[in-house]
């Protein structure tokens, strides 16, 4: 709590940087959608062709979904440095539709899956027929790192490439709009041996930094949320708190639930296990049944 606390104080201060903060969890690659023909490494967030040839159109996609409620999300993709200067094959995001044709032999660049190739070409289609929409985007290959912004709940996808957008993922159009699907799920692929790439979700992996209004991929919603106060102080944890405002606050013990628009005093010593309050100047609770 107190680590919390300061925290969010110096954030309010401003001051130097701070290094980044992983919140949430880091995303792994689907060892149960796994085609032959590719290794799984780093704790299942690296996959590599390891054994298949030219035009090996299978793929990898992450464990975890991007639904549409998840706001937008950024992650990278580190091209593996094993691979060629060029790669052929496809990063970017599957429909949940596409997901279950991992091993099919298709690219995963249909069904409202959207697909930045090697070459600097993309590919999307809403149907089961492949369609390139661009060209002229950057190639990539061998220790590149991509760059993806997506907005679930619209199918849009921003591309980049060595930190440097295709498209403003703040303030431009996105690359690329698919069909909305009921969840998309980021993928890797290496068409040819030793093509492939590293999933990275977290800041701390980060090589460019997340967009302004963007969530990292691996962010995840923590059960307390301080907007600001002044002085906060509790003795038994509230798993579940909002906080708008609050000038002081003394908990001992009190309830599950809390919601507050404005409070400047809050004083409760084994309250209710529910309150909301949308502005109160003085909140006094003991031992209420």
């Amino acid at each position: 709590m107190s680590l919390l606390m300061m925290r969010a104080a110096i954030l309010a201060q401003g001051g130097n940087t701070a290094p980044p903060v992983d919140i949430g969890s880091v995303w792994q690659l689907d060892a149960t959608r796994r085609p032959p023909g590719y290794t799984l490494s780093d704790g299942n967030q690296t996959a590599v062709n390891t054994s298949g040839g030219t035009n090996y159109m299978r793929w990898v996609p992450s464990a975890k979904a991007i639904l549409p409620s998840d706001g937008r999300r950024y992650w990278e993709v580190l091209c593996a440095a094993s691979g060629a200067t060029s790669f052929d094959g496809y990063m970017g995001v599957v429909s949940a539709a596409q997901r279950e044709e991992f091993n099919v032999g298709n690219n995963p660049i249909t069904l409202g899956s959207i697909g930045y190739r090697g070459n600097g070409s993309l590919w999307s289609s809403n149907t089961a027929t492949a369609a390139q929409q661009l060209t002229g985007l950057p190639t990539f290959g061998a220790g590149d790192v991509l760059m993806f912004v997506l907005d679930p709940s619209t199918a849009r996808l921003w591309i980049g490439r060595n930190g440097v957008w295709r498209d403003d993922p703040v303030s431009g159009a996105a690359t690329w709009t698919a069909a909305q699907s009921t969840a998309f799920y980021p993928q890797v692929q290496g068409r040819n041996p030793g093509d492939g790439g590293t999933l990275r979700s977290q800041p701390s992996q980060f090589s460019y930094p997340v967009p302004p209004g963007v969530l990292p991929l691996g962010y995840e919603h923590p059960d307390l949320r301080i907007f600001e106060t002044h002085a906060f102080i509790e003795l038994a944890w509230n798993k579940d708190l909002s906080v708008g405002e609050f000038e002081a606050w003394f908990d001992l013990g009190g309830g599950t639930r809390l919601t507050s628009g404005g409070v400047s005093i809050f004083l409760d010593h084994g309250g209710g296990s529910s309150l909301t309050a949308a502005q109160s100047a003085l909140y006094i609770e003991v031992e209420l049944p």
